[in-house]
């Protein structure tokens, strides 16, 4: 299915959802639609082959010493809280698939505009990257350029009555922050900017001349010339290390804006301190703006190294430092750093079948407006914030987070020079980092928070792909390992607040007293060890999740039982039963590592009649409760 045909059953899907929810099921694709469908590069895939592939990935991951029915969590997350460091280097071989299969995809048309800069960007830093297009760049002019491949007259002429400070603040003004940094706070109306030491050093000493090496190489630098250039660059270096060394414990010195310029500190470095703050800040600071300086007396002694230095060997050093790790052997690197929330969205959002992802947030969706808005725990705002989230979370899915365009629109990138792109991408997080983007209207502030919680449940896939071969959320796929979390999500983004239970109407008191007093009579304490709303939260959402699967499974009675049947073969003895508890905690392993939580995914399992019939747990078991507290 061509990106075309996904936006627009997007935008019919979205506006069934805001404007008519019960009406959602109608804009639904048929099963047979569905299964001749490969949505967005999303391979064709058989769903037999895909389930019993991911009870095959199980066995690593469960650890089968322990009971379900006595240690639901130890059984299903042992393993995988206990190999962090497997699981981390398993989603960065996934990332880089998709990020490979991203690449060399003749799918330029169907791209974001964002997704499309990222691929040029890449593009332009392997295959545009010679010393003319470096000379190009604006930056590379504004400071002065590089001594070491550049003497000409015209070049001369620029450094001419430079200082060291408006070499560094041109690299300041495109974000690139090096010697020190300015952070900017607004309280009350005022600015206070913060100056401390840059203090960062990446490599070692002995690495770094090796890297000096590798730039003269790569650069074309003569020999002979460079070997003197680069003892000059290693004496600056050392020097400066050995004041970054000097850890001598100093209170933050504080002045008002005025104070700053005449105090010994501001005057003696000869700095004009207006031309820096308006091109570094966007603004020169009022008289009455606070400047506070931390480690005075460390930045006083490398602004005095920087002021016996000669341009020369500053403008040496620094494009040196700027360019190690431009090398072409970076630019994944570069195009993650630069572009990181486009990066995250591609390996997120890669392979995923769309409209069956679609159909099971319409299928929740439909659950929760038939089961839980007749009941008493969600009041009328709340429904309209779900049903928001619902639109965001579908609409995030189909055709991928726009509010990236809108983020980089601004930014001009093609396949040619490498050097003016990065300098572009680089003044662009500049400029946003200036700029604070002040939400004061609540119902903006609603759309906001309800946009963030959308984006956030998106993350799941990272948890996915760390479980799967590839990221391809096929049914029944979905509803095993995102279902149940993205119907908590909706859930809970009834409310704009961290507030737990803000969703809940003031009708459900009645009934939350009696759940409290069910639940506190069944684990025997008076006091429970989390917070009850979160278990409402979360018996309320694997009941909608569930019963979407349960309507799946029916629409599949032929397959769900020949499935039954090779699982329970196996070495897990699973079931599709099984596999829905299973996959609906698996994702979630990190968040259940405290006491708290581990006890609260106990008293939600402890009241899941159906969980102990798919494990046919037994009378004595921990998490068979004899009477289970009911919420619908």
């Amino acid at each position: 299915m061509s990106s075309t045909c996904c936006r627009l059953l997007g935008a019919m899907l979205i506006s069934y959802i805001l404007l008519a929810p019960c009406a959602m099921a109608a804009t639904i694709p048929t099963a047979a639609a569905l299964a001749s469908t490969a949505a967005n590069g999303a391979p064709k895939v058989n769903v037999e082959t895909e389930v019993l592939r991911f009870s095959y990935e199980l066995e690593r991951w469960l650890d089968t010493d322990k009971r379900p029915c006595q240690d639901f969590y130890g059984y299903v997350c042992g393993k995988t809280v206990n190999s962090t460091k497997e699981q981390f280097e398993a989603r960065l071989q996934r990332e880089q698939e998709k990020f490979d299969k991203f690449l060399s995809a003749n799918n330029n048309e169907d791209l974001l505009d964002a997704e499309l800069k990222l691929k040029q960007f890449y593009d332009s830093c392997k295959n545009a990257r010679s010393v003319e297009e470096l000379k190009e760049s604006f930056m590379y002019k504004q400071s002065g350029g590089w001594p070491a491949i550049d003497s000409s007259a015209a070049m001369l002429r620029r450094r001419r009555g430079k200082t060291w400070m408006d070499v560094v603040g041109a690299f300041h003004e495109a974000g690139i922050n090096y010697f020190f940094t300015q952070r900017v706070e607004i309280k009350s109306n005022k600015r206070t900017v913060y100056l401390q030491v840059e203090d960062v050093m990446r490599t070692t000493l002995r690495k770094f001349e090796q890297l000096v090496g590798e730039v003269f190489a790569e650069y074309g630098v003569d020999v002979d010339r460079g070997r003197l250039i680069a003892l000059e660059i290693l004496t600056f270096e050392r020097n400066r290390r050995e004041i970054l060394k000097d850890e001598q414990q100093e209170d933050d010195t504080e002045y008002n804006y005025v104070d700053f310029k005449a105090s010994n500190f501001g005057a003696s470095v000869q700095i004009d301190w207006d031309k820096y703050f308006k091109s570094t800040l966007g603004k020169t600071l009022k008289p009455t703006d606070m400047v506070v300086i931390h480690k005075k007396n460390k930045l006083s002694k490398l602004f005095q190294f920087l002021q016996q230095t000669t341009l020369t060997r500053l403008l040496n050093w620094i494009w040196i430092d700027y360019l190690m790790d431009k090398s072409a052997t970076h630019c994944q690197e570069l195009a993650k750093q630069f572009f990181e929330p486009v990066h995250q969205h591609i390996v997120e959002h890669a392979y995923v079948d769309k409209v069956q992802m679609a159909q099971l947030y319409s299928n929740i969706g439909r659950a929760y407006d038939d089961t839980l808005l007749p009941s008493a725990w969600i009041d009328e705002m709340s429904q309209q914030n779900s049903h928001l989230f619902l639109g965001r979370a579908m609409h995030l899915t189909l055709n991928g987070d726009e509010s990236l365009d809108a983020d980089y629109a601004k930014l001009q990138i093609s396949n040619r020079n490498f050097y003016r792109n990065l300098e572009k991408v680089q003044r662009m997080l500049a400029q946003q980092g200036k700029s604070q983007r002040l939400i004061t209207r609540v119902g903006n502030a609603a759309i906001a928070d309800t946009t963030q919680i959308a984006a956030n449940f998106m993350h799941t896939f990272v948890s996915v792909s760390a479980l799967l071969q590839q990221q391809n959320l096929t049914t029944p796929l979905s509803q095993l390992l995102v279902g149940e979390r993205f119907a908590e999500h909706m859930i809970a983004s009834g409310s704009t607040t961290q507030t737990a239970g803000a969703w809940r109407s003031m009708e459900s008191e009645r009934e939350f007293a009696i759940l409290r007093q069910c639940v506190q009579q069944q684990s025997g304490a008076a006091e429970l060890p989390y917070n009850l709303n979160e278990l409402l939260l979360k018996l309320l959402a694997q009941h909608l999740a569930l019963q979407t699967y349960e309507q799946w499974q029916q629409g599949n009675e032929r397959l769900v039982r020949r499935l039954d049947t090779l699982l329970a073969a196996g070495r897990l003895q699973l079931s599709m039963a099984k596999l829905y508890y299973i996959g609906s905690v698996l994702t979630e392993c990190g968040d259940y590592e405290s006491v708290a939580q581990k006890q609260l995914l106990k008293g939600y399992l402890r009241n899941s009649v159906k969980f102990r019939q798919a494990f046919r747990c037994r009378a004595a078991d921990d998490l068979n409760a004899r009477n289970t507290c009911k919420v619908l």
